[in-house]
C-alpha cells in the first residue's frame, strides 16, 4: 500500500513540475501576447474574406454577366466592415468585463485540473492524428488534427495562467456556495477570454479552405461557379465567427446576470443565518 501510495505521489509530483515548467515558459505576459496575436489574424482575416468576396461576385458577375452578382460582393464587404468594427468594440468591453470583475476560488486545483485534462486531450489528439497519418497515409487529414492539437494546448496553457489573466483570487475561507459561484464566474470569464482563440483560428481555417477550394477548382479547370459555390459554407462560418467576439459578451453579459442574483441570494441568505444566529 505504501509502495502504491509512493508511485502516486511521484506521478504528482512529475505533474506539479510539468505544469509549473508549462507555466514558466507560457507565463501570463506571453498569454495576453498570443490572445492580441489570434485578435490580429481574425480581424485582419475578416477584412480580408470580405474583400474576397467581392473579388469573387466580380468574376462571377463578369462570367454569368449579371449585375446583382458584383450587388452581393458588395454588400459581403460592407457587412464584414460592420461586424468587424462592432466585434473590435466588443471585444475591448470584453477585457475590461473581464479585468475588472473580481472572482474568489478557494484552491487553484480546479484551475490546474481543467488545464492538465486540455493538455492531455492535446496530446491525445496528436497523438491519434500522427498514427492515423502513418497507417492511412492522410497527411491532409494530419495537418487539421495537428491544427486542433495546438489549439487545445494554448487553451490549457492560458488556463494555466487564468489566475493572472481572469482577475481570480484565491481565498481559503469560501464558504461550499461560494465555492460553486466563483467556480460559474472562472468558467464564464474562461470562456469569454478563450473567444480570441477560436476567432483568430476559426477565421484562418475559413479563409484557407476558400483558396484551397479556388486552387483545387482551378487546377482541375472545374467551372468557377463550382469553386464558388463549394466556398459558400465557408463564407457563412466566417460571417458567424467574425460576430463571435459580439455574441460571446453578450452571452456573458447574460450569464453573469444570472450569477450576480445567485451572489444577493447567498449574500441574503448569510445575513438570515447571522441575524437568527444573533
Amino acid at each position: 500500500m505504501n509502495t502504491i501510495e509512493e508511485k502516486s505521489a511521484i506521478v504528482s509530483r512529475l505533474i506539479d513540475t510539468l505544469l509549473s515548467k508549462l507555466r514558466s515558459v507560457f507565463p501570463a505576459e506571453v498569454c495576453r501576447k498570443h490572445l492580441a496575436l489570434f485578435r490580429t489574424i481574425g480581424h485582419t482575416g475578416t477584412l480580408v474574406a470580405g474583400v474576397l468576396g467581392l473579388i469573387i461576385g466580380t468574376i462571377a458577375a463578369i462570367k454569368s454577366d449579371s449585375f446583382s452578382m458584383f450587388l452581393v460582393g458588395i454588400a459581403w464587404l460592407l457587412s464584414m466592415l460592420i461586424i468587424d468594427y462592432v466585434s473590435r468594440r466588443f471585444a475591448q468591453v470584453s477585457e475590461h468585463l473581464v479585468s475588472s470583475t473580481k472572482s474568489y476560488l478557494s484552491s487553484s486545483v480546479y484551475i490546474e485540473a481543467i488545464a492538465l485534462l486540455v493538455l492531455v486531450a492535446s496530446a491525445a489528439l496528436f497523438g491519434f492524428g500522427l498514427y492515423a497519418a502513418i497507417k492511412i497515409g492522410g497527411i491532409g487529414d494530419f495537418v487539421k488534427v495537428g491544427a486542433w492539437s495546438i489549439w487545445l494546448f494554448y487553451i490549457g496553457v492560458l488556463t494555466l495562467n487564468a489566475g493572472e489573466l481572469l482577475n481570480v483570487e484565491i481565498k481559503k475561507e469560501l464558504k461550499a456556495e461560494e465555492e460553486g459561484v466563483g467556480l460559474l464566474e472562472f468558467d464564464a470569464k474562461s470562456a469569454l477570454l478563450a473567444v480570441s482563440f477560436y476567432f483568430g483560428s476559426g477565421i484562418l481555417f475559413g479563409l484557407v479552405n476558400i483558396l484551397w477550394n479556388i486552387f483545387q477548382a482551378t487546377k482541375e479547370d472545374q467551372p468557377f461557379a463550382y469553386a464558388a459555390m463549394g466556398s459558400m459554407p465557408y463564407f457563412i462560418t466566417i460571417a458567424i465567427i467574425a460576430a463571435l467576439p459580439f455574441l460571446a459578451c453578450l452571452a456573458f453579459l447574460i450569464l453573469y446576470t444570472s450569477i450576480a442574483a445567485v451572489k444577493s441570494l447567498i449574500r441574503i441568505a448569510s445575513a438570515v443565518d447571522k441575524k437568527d444566529g444573533a
